[in-house]
């Protein structure tokens, strides 16, 4: 059910129709899971997904650290931490050289909305509309933090563990980020059901698997990323990456690609 915070206040047929779409997102979840198997022969295994960090932070997730770190800037849904899974290995390299994969904790039983589903998108317009502070978020100069408080809002309310969308940036090329690519933003709780902060612990066994020879730079406006090398001129080859930095992380190794 909704909780916390203006939950009493949400018509009860919106409320309805919101449980009823997370409900109906577990098969979505489920493939997802599934799809992002460590081991593709063994179903029963773990789950990895895909973060990228700046450089700077390489030597942490060389040796034990203490995992993934929740992100608590304005990011697309809010506070979390934001991942894809091992298939789609070069998704958010734009934002980072440094691909960490880590195995994903009890995924089986995460509550999901799955925001790539136009339906879903538009459940989730008219719960906006249907808060106190709409037009604070919508009519002032403070848009930007309201409207990502009211995303954390949203995912508290109803408890929802992942949040499933396509990409909203990309790099400029278009070589590394593709619009069918799946990104997730990943809750933390605290003991209150609030989003939490500080490290996750829906991650487990995260370490430096993944490094790309290219970096990136925030074009103007801020909706792509440049890549600054681009040697090759052509899109990294990555049919096989998947596979590899399964190979790699299983090793303890560090998947290279070229730019």
């Amino acid at each position: 059910m909704a909780v916390g915070m203006g939950a009493a206040l949400l018509p009860r047929a919106l409320s309805t129709n919101i449980r009823g779409a997370i409900e109906d997102c577990r098969p979505a979840w489920s493939q997802f899971v599934s799809d992002n198997l460590e081991d593709r022969g063994s179903p029963a295994g773990p789950s990895l997904a895909v973060k990228y960090v700046p450089s700077r932070f390489a030597a942490t997730y060389r040796s034990p650290n203490p995992g993934l770190f929740i992100g608590s800037s304005n990011f697309t849904w809010g506070r979390g931490v934001y991942v894809t899974g091992v298939q789609e290995p070069l998704s958010t390299a734009i934002y980072g050289r440094i691909g960490i994969v880590a195995r994903i904790n009890d995924p089986a039983n995460w509550t999901c909305f799955d925001a790539r589903d136009p339906a879903n998108e538009a459940l989730y317009l008219q719960w906006l509309h249907a808060q106190v502070d709409y037009p604070e978020a919508v009519l002032t100069v403070h848009s930007d933090h309201w409207l990502h408080q009211l995303r954390n809002l949203f995912r508290e309310q109803f408890q929802i563990d992942v949040v499933l969308f396509h990409p909203d940036e990309a790099d400029l090329p278009g070589w590394y980020t593709r619009p069918i690519d799946t990104w997730l933003a990943v809750s933390d709780w605290t003991s209150t059901g609030l989003l939490s902060s500080g490290y996750s612990g829906r991650f487990s066994d995260a370490r430096l698997t993944i490094l790309i020879e290219d970096e990136f730079v925030a074009d103007k406006p801020a909706l792509t990323r440049s890549p600054q090398l681009a040697v090759s001129g052509k899109a990294p080859a990555s049919a096989t990456l998947p596979a590899d930095a399964r190979t790699a992380y299983a090793r303890g190794d560090v998947c290279r690609v070229e730019s």
